[in-house]
């Protein structure tokens, strides 16, 4: 029984670190959505170029 107490002592959040960690999650996956959206733009300009050639 001491070993799983000690066992879950140990597993404690720390707020401290998870919160950078939840910011620069936030922040990949607006930096990876937005290269998605600019690459759909780019792609679809120039299929309608190539396509008028």
């Amino acid at each position: 029984m001491r070993q799983a107490q000690t066992f879950l002592a140990t597993i404690e959040p720390d707020a401290g670190v998870m919160k950078p960690l939840a910011v620069i999650s936030i922040l990949a996956l607006l930096t990876i959505s937005g290269a998605a959206y600019t690459d759909q733009l780019f792609m679809g300009d120039q299929q309608m170029t190539q396509g008028t050639n």
